[in-house]
């Protein structure tokens, strides 16, 4: 579902902590309703690169575009953070809120929307990742699925023009990753425009329009789902692919 319009766009971004350079010259765009998946061994860069795209780290060097605003020098940047979701993988609820209240507190506290229309708004996002009827159950009540759904929620309500997710089902048992990867798919094929970080191959293999590899803070390789895995050209990214069907058995 996707177009030719640039929602994201990322330009020879470096970011280091100290004498540690984590990203080293990262480059891509993505079009409006795309699924990127990201994936590559753990310390490569991958969950700073969604910080920084969301200007929670500040990077070193390069430049990112959310549509035609260069968000690396803007000074509006709460505004521009309102129209790019984060799915965290530790969920980062509010603990002392309900379900229904995590989804609404952005609405009524950043975008001060009426409080009747934010419950409206969020209980319309609740319904859609299947949890009207968990609306009034606090985070202790929820499972660990239930709680990255109400995280999927909370990001959706906002209305963004992309959503990045952190990998979002590493924090959950084995049963609860399922339910979770569904929303995500159905959020793909709804036009969602989507950049997630992930070890879920299985998801990367069917509902990505792109995969990245990266390692060393570089992208190594990036290509669709069927050349990533029945023939990718770098052999680091062979290794890496051959190492995960070992382990996972995909």
């Amino acid at each position: 579902m996707t177009n030719d319009k640039v929602v994201l766009r990322v330009e020879n971004l470096k970011k280091s902590f100290g004498d540690n350079e984590v990203l080293k010259g990262v480059s891509f765009e993505m079009k409006e309703g795309e699924t990127k998946v990201i994936i590559g061994p753990s310390g490569t860069g991958k969950s700073t690169l969604l910080a920084c795209i969301n200007m929670l780290v500040s990077p070193n060097d390069g430049r990112i575009w959310l549509e035609n605003e260069e968000i690396t020098s803007a000074k509006n940047i709460n505004k521009i953070r309102q129209e790019i979701g984060f799915v965290f993988q530790d969920f980062g609820l509010f603990n002392h809120l309900t379900a229904l209240r995590n989804v609404m507190v952005g609405l009524t506290k950043v975008k001060k929307m009426e409080k009747s229309a934010a419950k409206d708004l969020a209980m319309e996002e609740l319904k859609r990742v299947g949890l009207e009827k968990e609306a009034e159950l606090y985070p202790a009540q929820l499972s660990g699925g239930q709680k990255q759904r109400v995280g999927i929620a909370r990001a959706l309500a906002m209305q963004p023009k992309i959503i990045l997710f952190d990998e979002p089902t590493s924090a959950l048992d084995p049963e609860l990753i399922g339910e979770v990867l569904s929303v995500m798919k159905n959020l793909a094929e709804s036009g969602m425009t989507m950049l997630v970080v992930t070890h879920e191959m299985g998801f990367a293999r069917t509902v990505s329009d792109e995969i990245i590899f990266m390692e060393h803070g570089h992208i190594v390789e990036q290509s669709s789902p069927e050349e990533m895995f029945k023939n990718p050209k770098n052999p680091r990214t062979k290794e890496f692919l051959f190492k995960l069907n070992e382990l996972y058995g995909e």
